[in-house]
C-alpha cells in the first residue's frame, strides 16, 4: 500500500530519483502489486452484504469494499494510486538542487525491502524495518521521509487488520502533514481522509464514516469545479466514490448507493478506460446493489458486460476476477429459480453454463478461493436439479 498518494507532496530531487530508480526495475511487479492495494480490507469489513444478497464480490482489494471474493491478490482500482510521497519521492525537497542527505540512501533501500517482504506476506519483518527506516528518519530529521513511513506503517497494519493501530497511525500522519502546511483541500490529506472513513465503517460508528466520507466527496467536487482536473484528482475521486457506495449498500441504502456506483464508473470510464479492473468492479458493484433491488436483469446486464470487457483485453486484475463474475451470474438464475419463474429448467442450465466458467477460469488463474466457491455454486445447482 505504499503508492496510495503518488504525485501528491513529491518534488523529487534529481540526487535522490538517481538513487532510488537506480533499482526500481527489479521491484516492478512488487511495487505494481503494492500500488493496486487500496481496497481489500474495507471489502472484507462490508463483505457481510453477501448474506442479503446473492452476488459475491468480485474480489478483495486490498483496503476495501463490499464486493469481492478472493483476498488472493488485490486491486487497487486505479491505475496510478497514491501515496504520501511515493517510494521515488518521499526524499523529494523543493530544491532540486539540495543535496541528499545522509543516510536517505538506507533509508531509501530499507524501505523498498520492506515492500518486498509485504510482497511475500513476510509482514512482521516488513514492519521491522520499516521501524528502522522511521528510527533513521528521526535520527536525521527527515520529516518527509518520517510521514511516508509512518503512513506505509498505517497502510501494513490497515491490510493485516490491525485496524485500531492502523488508525492512530493514519491519524498521526494526518497530523504531520497539516503542521508541515499541506492544506486540508490536498489530495493526500483527503485520501488519508477516506481510509479512516472506511476504518469507522469497519468500527461501525457511522456518524464518523458518513461524516470522513462527505468531507472527502465534497472537497474534491469543490476542486473539480474549479478546473482542477487531473488524473490523481479525478483517481481519488472515483476511488472514494466506490468506497462511499459500499459504505451506503452495508447500510440498506441502495439507491444513493447505487448513485456513487454509476458516478465512480463514469470517472473510471473517463480516465482508466472500460475496461480497466476498477471500471469492472464498479459494473459489479452495480450487479450487487440491482440484485438487492429485486432488479435481476439489470444484475445481468452489469455482470454480462463486465464479462466481456474482461475478455477482451484480459488486464491481469480484469481476468483475475472472472471466476467471480461467472460465480455471479450463476447465482442470479438462482436467485431466478427460487422465485419459482417458469422456465426453471432453462435458468438451471445457464446456472450451470456460467457454473462451468468459473471453474473453468478459476483453475487458469490459479485462485483456490474462486475454485472452493465456484464448487459451492455446482452444488447448489445439483441440488436443485435433483430436487427437479
Amino acid at each position: 500500500m505504499d503508492d496510495l498518494f503518488s504525485g501528491y507532496l513529491t518534488p523529487p530531487t534529481t540526487t535522490v530519483k538517481q538513487v532510488v530508480e537506480s533499482n526500481l526495475t527489479a521491484h516492478k511487479n512488487t511495487l505494481h502489486r503494492q500500488k493496486r492495494q487500496i481496497c481489500r480490507l474495507a471489502e472484507l469489513a462490508l463483505w457481510n452484504v453477501r448474506n442479503r444478497g446473492r452476488v459475491l464480490p468480485p474480489r478483495i482489494y486490498a483496503l476495501g469494499y463490499p464486493f469481492c471474493g478472493s483476498q488472493k491478490r488485490s486491486n487497487l482500482s486505479i491505475s496510478k494510486c497514491f501515496s504520501l510521497a511515493g517510494i521515488i519521492g518521499i526524499m523529494g525537497t523543493k530544491s532540486e538542487d539540495k543535496e541528499t542527505k545522509p543516510g536517505e540512501e538506507k533509508i531509501v533501500e530499507m524501505i523498498k525491502m520492506s515492500k518486498l517482504c509485504h510482497s511475500r506476506a513476510e509482514f512482521k519483518k516488513s514492519e521491522q524495518l520499516l521501524h528502522l527506516a522511521l528510527r533513521m528518519a528521526y535520527e536525521i530529521q527527515h520529516h518527509d521521509a518520517q510521514r511516508y513511513i509512518i503512513d506505509d506503517m498505517a497502510n501494513n497494519a490497515y491490510e493485516t487488520g490491525d485496524l485500531k493501530k492502523a488508525e492512530k497511525l493514519f491519524i498521526d500522519t494526518m497530523k504531520h502533514l497539516i503542521a508541515s502546511g499541506v492544506p486540508q483541500d490536498d489530495n493526500s490529506v483527503i485520501h488519508i481522509s477516506g481510509k479512516l472513513a472506511n476504518l469507522y465503517a469497519m468500527f461501525d460508528d457511522v456518524d464518523k464514516a458518513n461524516e470522513g466520507f462527505l468531507f472527502c466527496i465534497q472537497n474534491l467536487e469543490t476542486k473539480l469545479e474549479k478546473g482542477v482536473n487531473d488524473f490523481d484528482t479525478q483517481a481519488l475521486y472515483t476511488l472514494i466514490l466506490s468506497w462511499f457506495g459500499q459504505f451506503l449498500h452495508n447500510k440498506g441504502d441502495f439507491v444513493q448507493s447505487l448513485n456513487m456506483f454509476e458516478k465512480s464508473l463514469e470517472v473510471s470510464v473517463k480516465i482508466n478506460g472500460e475496461h480497466h479492473p476498477h471500471s469492472l468492479l464498479q459494473l459489479n458493484n452495480m450487479a450487487a446493489t440491482f440484485t438487492l433491488m429485486n432488479r435481476l436483469q439489470d444484475a445481468l446486464r452489469c455482470l454480462n458486460k463486465a464479462l466481456t470487457l474482461a475478455q477482451e483485453h484480459q488486464m491481469d486484475d480484469g481476468v483475475g476476477d472472472l471466476p467471480y463474475y461467472y460465480i455471479n451470474v450463476a447465482n442470479i438464475y438462482l436467485t431466478q429459480v427460487e422465485k419459482a419463474s417458469a422456465d426453471s429448467g432453462e435458468l438451471l442450465r445457464l446456472a450451470a453454463s456460467s457454473c462451468r466458467n468459473a471453474l473453468k477460469w478459476a483453475k487458469l488463474v490459479d485462485d483456490r478461493e474462486a475454485l472452493k466457491q465456484a464448487k459451492k455454486c455446482w452444488k447448489k445447482i445439483e441440488n436443485y436439479q435433483i430436487a427437479q
